[in-house]
């Protein structure tokens, strides 16, 4: 009996640290997993966890050199097809990582072996997704930008946006130093003024929203002309959000990655790009699938 008791205790025992092994291991491996690039055609994402991007900004601050984001989406993925242009300045980024949760599902997909279209969209709704938006790449770095004593600059977007976005990130942020450039035109050569307050200033993240391609473009053209700028991200329409001139869709449609259909709503004329967002960007992927196994 003692001896059956301690063997059973053993095995127990032996199991339990076995288990506790492997959950260990996976935690450590989600911990310090790397980023997992992947190709779209001709471009690719980079698949980051949250808290790793911001640390890897954070780093970058550090450095000496400008560290181009692109915020990577479906409809850009499609742009990027017909545009060569873009195209590099997709490719040559330091990181494109994923704001449409499309990105997400087609890195999921593309893996998956079991899954067929229609229903790993269906079941993708259902799924939790870590998605980085402009949004709130915006507050995030600012918050770390504040804690390091730098300043940030808002380009692009128009004055009513920047300067409520101006606002408040004065208000949660009551040490940041936050620049806006004036009124203007897009001019992918300038404006002169504009690059001239920017050198002017001096900031170490610069917040560029002019929407796709345009602000990838115009990155990729001036990063380097900016001794002081370690991070230039393309943050989109993130403006118009913070600045609550758009609303942003309700938690319960992003949490089921439908947040197209919010935007739908609020603007039918956006029909057109939704679509080849949740149609033509489903089956671009699927033919990649379709090829990469065949």
């Amino acid at each position: 009996m003692w001896y059956m008791s301690n063997s059973i205790s053993f095995g127990y025992d032996a199991s339990a640290h076995f288990f506790l092994l492997i959950l260990c291991t996976k935690s450590l491996y989600y911990i310090y997993m790397p980023i997992d690039t992947f190709s779209l055609g001709h471009t690719s994402a980079d698949i980051i966890r949250a808290d790793d991007f911001y640390h890897t900004c954070d780093a970058w601050l550090d450095g000496s050199s400008v560290n181009h984001v692109v915020t990577l989406n479906p409809e850009m993925v499609m742009e990027a097809k017909g545009n060569a242009d873009f195209r590099d300045a997709i490719n040559s980024a330091d990181m494109r990582i994923p704001d449409g949760a499309g990105l997400i599902w087609a890195h999921w997909y593309i893996r998956s072996e079991f899954w067929s279209l229609i229903p790993s969209l269906v079941a993708f709704s259902f799924r939790s997704v870590e998605r980085i938006t402009g949004v709130d790449i915006v507050v995030r770095l600012s918050q770390i930008a504040e804690k390091r004593g730098v300043p940030v600059y808002l380009l692009g977007g128009t004055t009513r946006q920047v300067e409520r976005t101006k606002r408040l990130l004065a208000r949660r942020f009551p040490a940041l130093s936050v620049h806006t450039s004036s009124d203007h035109v897009f001019d992918i050569s300038g404006p002169s003024d504009v690059l001239a307050d920017i050198q002017r200033v001096q900031p170490a993240i610069l917040f560029v929203a002019y929407g796709a391609p345009k602000q990838a473009l115009w990155i990729q053209r001036h990063k380097k002309e900016f001794s002081s700028v370690r991070i230039a991200v393309g943050v989109g329409g993130a403006f118009a959000i913070l600045s609550e001139e758009k609303r942003r869709a309700p938690d319960f449609l992003r949490a089921l990655n439908l947040e197209w259909l919010w935007r739908l709503f609020l603007e039918p004329s956006r029909l057109p790009r939704i679509w080849t967002a949740v149609v033509k960007f489903p089956r671009f992927v699927h033919r990649q699938k379709v090829k990469k196994v065949s």
